[in-house]
């Protein structure tokens, strides 16, 4: 592997920002057809070029990129969810709110004959027929996304009143999560593209979504033995957190074989690399409310404090996600330019 002279900042634009800038559509069609998708993808490279070149985005001839993804729904349309598609989003499972007994009685998926998983192992087909390889994975969503798909928002009330349901109803969903990797990262290599771009591709990283939701001691009891489950079965384990990682980042630190952290905006970046140790790869995320209300000296400024509570800086980095439509250029450009001029490997 090459050796990093920089920190390396990503830039990564919510759909909204695609289509309303320039009518690029993320419904239904870019998830079923994959050309379709092959195709956009590389209209974003050039656009993405064209605006950002010169700050090193984007490509003026970009390579097809056989991509290979479905957001965080496949796991909840394979239970039952209904899935909304929009041009200017990423597909969103409507929660089944199901009673404690329809939760007792559900079955684990037929991957292979279900839709839309049966329409995605074609997909690979072709792609690979039509250019040798595909790129991306499956994001397997993480054991308590799923379970609130499932059950809704009185998942939270059985922990306190039902946990042995709620146990019982988590240790579905892992079973689930694993199933769907071990179908996925044989054919495809990989177990992070579809959550985050700043992990090893190879890594296989939870989406912990909703576990900014839930109190440090609530992880403890129902989040933490399901992670560690999968940890000892999906290796090499990386965690994506939402938000601040404050609360729980003690407990990520007891998931054996833990290879990489991304953690939201709020948190204490130099804590939490502490916490974890500097084997453990870690990446940072800056606030999007940041990049589209702020000023570009306060995304610099930002920028500059991440990189100050990164070292070591070989395994670090940064990135700009979920730019939404309305976010500023020069923000952009800042961000980018700070972590160029400030963020030298010594």
């Amino acid at each position: 592997m090459e050796q990093r002279t920089h920190v390396p900042l990503g830039v990564g634009f919510y759909p909204d920002w695609w289509h309303q800038n320039y009518g690029l559509s993320f419904g239904r069609q870019y998830y079923l057809d994959p050309d379709y998708r092959v195709e956009t993808q590389a209209q974003m490279a050039r656009l993405l070029h064209q605006r950002f070149g010169e700050v090193g985005l984007g490509h003026p001839e970009p390579r097809p990129k056989p991509l290979i993804t479905f957001g965080m729904v496949m796991l909840p349309a394979l239970l039952g969810c209904e899935i909304v598609f929009e041009d200017g989003a990423l597909p969103w499972a409507m929660p089944r709110n199901l009673g404690k007994e329809e939760c007792r009685q559900l079955q684990p998926p037929d991957l292979a004959g279900a839709w839309p998983m049966k329409e995605v192992f074609a997909q690979i087909e072709h792609l690979k027929a039509k250019h040798g390889q595909v790129v991306g994975d499956i994001n397997v969503t993480g054991v308590q996304n799923l379970a609130l798909k499932l059950r809704g928002d009185e998942l939270y009330i059985d922990y306190y009143e039902d946990p042995q349901f709620a146990h019982g109803l988590l240790g579905f969903c892992a079973q689930c999560v694993l199933d769907l990797w071990r179908a996925v990262y044989p054919l495809t290599g990989s177990g992070a593209v579809d959550v985050t771009p700043m992990a090893d591709p190879q890594t296989y990283v939870v989406p912990n979504c909703t576990v900014e939701q839930i109190s440090g001691d609530t992880y403890l009891e129902f989040g933490l033995p399901y992670d560690a489950w999968l940890a000892g079965r999906c290796q090499p384990f990386g965690i994506h957190h939402c938000g601040s990682v404050d609360p729980v980042v003690e407990h990520y630190a007891k998931v054996p074989g833990l290879t990489f952290m991304e953690a939201g905006f709020g948190s204490d970046f130099a804590r939490a690399r502490a916490i974890l140790g500097p084997q453990v790869a870690f990446n940072a995320r800056i606030s999007p409310v940041l990049m589209k209300n702020g000023t570009p000296q306060e995304v610099a400024a930002a920028v500059r404090e991440a990189l100050a509570q990164g070292a070591p800086l070989a395994n670090y980095s940064i990135d700009t996600v979920g730019l939404t439509f309305g976010t500023p250029d020069e923000n952009v450009r800042a961000a980018l330019v700070t972590a160029r001029e400030h963020g030298r490997i010594s």
